[in-house]
């Protein structure tokens, strides 16, 4: 067995064992995990958009697998049980109607956002996720809505196929854009550190321009900062990854620094010791990183992901961390206590307005920005399928 596969079983079986620890919840399978509403940049403005999260049946990559090492929207499902189209289409006609919060919201309608997006803890375009049916029923409704002109789903690539994209096609006119978490195009980091489970690069770029022959858009997620890469290391491959999905053809890109959720392999880490979240100095120079190795001077689209607090219209069935709900992190990337909030308001600028000067101004923290060049300086010269073994054999 070579060390590569022997640190992979290492990692898989930690993520599998942390799972058994996800306490069993019961939700309410007609009522939606969360809506959420922030601001969003669109054809060069700034525009209102909603983001519904349905309660699923979950990722079918961590029930197999364990998932991915960063994520445990699992938290919000319910393994034991089913939901169904019905509980779909429920969960959907809340939405329509206004219905999904328990405090009456003032003239809501969908009309009132024109970008939408609308996830599923996982691959939207996967049928043992979601029926074909129910993906059918909520795309016929969002087309009712003439003022939406962007809808956003998320999936896994290898579920991206010309059958599931023309149902979307044949019942929704406006723009779809369909999110694929490339996490990294080096195939060591993307299976050993973020657990991704897909081995091939073809697969994503078969997605790409799959996607494309429909006239969807594709938008790639990086996630920075997986598990056992130091600072520099994630800066480093954040940009290039995210240089190499524009060169593959994705129209947009949005950075995800990881956070942290109970019982995923990444807070296992920090709970060891041998993780932190990444810190916001970092975003600074991969936007910046990524705009010189493009040589770009005008603007990109560029995001940067993250849970920063936004507007919560509808929250928790269970217990979930800040009053909020069970998908939502404890921890999330961040500076020290006096920089970090200007920094959040900044990103927030950036994302309204894919202005990169609202994060390349940001001047350095007296209390820690030095504490963060310090840790970029940090090296590790053994392979990462090492430090794995080193970890958790």
């Amino acid at each position: 067995m070579s060390k590569n596969d022997e640190a992979l079983n290492l990692v898989e079986a930690k993520i599998k064992e942390l799972r058994t620890n996800v306490p069993i919840k019961t939700f309410n399978k007609n009522k939606l995990a969360e809506v959420e509403i922030n601001k969003f940049y669109y054809n060069g403005e700034t525009v209102n958009r909603i983001m519904i999260v349905l309660r699923a049946n979950g990722c079918e990559h961590y029930k197999k697998n364990g998932g991915c090492s960063m994520c445990s929207h699992f938290n919000g499902t319910m393994p034991n049980d089913i939901v169904s189209d019905k509980n779909y289409i429920e969960q959907w006609n809340s939405v329509v109607n206004g219905s999904f919060s328990d405090e009456k919201i003032e003239n809501f309608s969908l009309n009132n956002f024109p970008v939408v997006c609308v996830y599923n803890l996982g691959s939207l375009l996967n049928p043992n996720e979601i029926s074909v049916n129910a993906v059918k029923y909520i795309f016929q409704s969002l087309n009712t809505f003439k003022d939406i002109k962007k809808v956003i789903i998320e999936s896994r690539a290898e579920y991206v196929t010309d059958d599931i994209l023309n149902v979307i096609k044949n019942n929704f006119s406006g723009v779809v854009e369909v999110g694929i978490g490339v996490e990294s195009t080096n195939s060591t980091i993307r299976q050993l550190c973020h657990h991704k489970g897909l081995q091939k690069l073809s697969t994503i770029t078969n997605a790409v321009r799959t996607l494309h022959k429909h006239n969807f858009k594709a938008l790639a997620y990086v996630n920075f900062k997986p598990c056992f890469l130091t600072e520099e290391e994630a800066i480093q491959d954040a940009i290039q990854t995210t240089v190499d999905s524009y060169n593959i053809g994705f129209d947009a890109v949005s950075i995800e620094p990881t956070s942290l959720q109970e019982f995923s392999l990444a807070n296992h880490l920090k709970l060891l010791g041998y993780y932190r979240v990444p810190w916001l100095w970092s975003l600074q120079t991969i936007v910046k990183g990524v705009y010189e190795k493009l040589n770009n001077n005008g603007v990109l689209d560029l995001r940067l992901g993250g849970y920063f607090d936004e507007e919560v219209l509808s929250g928790s069935q269970g217990e979930g961390f800040a009053g909020k709900n069970e998908i939502f992190p404890y921890e999330t990337s961040g500076n020290c206590k006096y920089c970090t909030p200007n920094f959040i308001e900044c990103i927030k600028e950036f994302n309204k307005t894919y202005d990169k000067n609202k994060l390349l101004s940001i001047k350095p923290c007296e209390h820690c920005y030095n504490v963060w060049l310090d840790e970029c300086k940090i090296k590790d010269s053994r392979s990462i399928a090492q430090r794995i073994i080193d970890i958790l054999k």
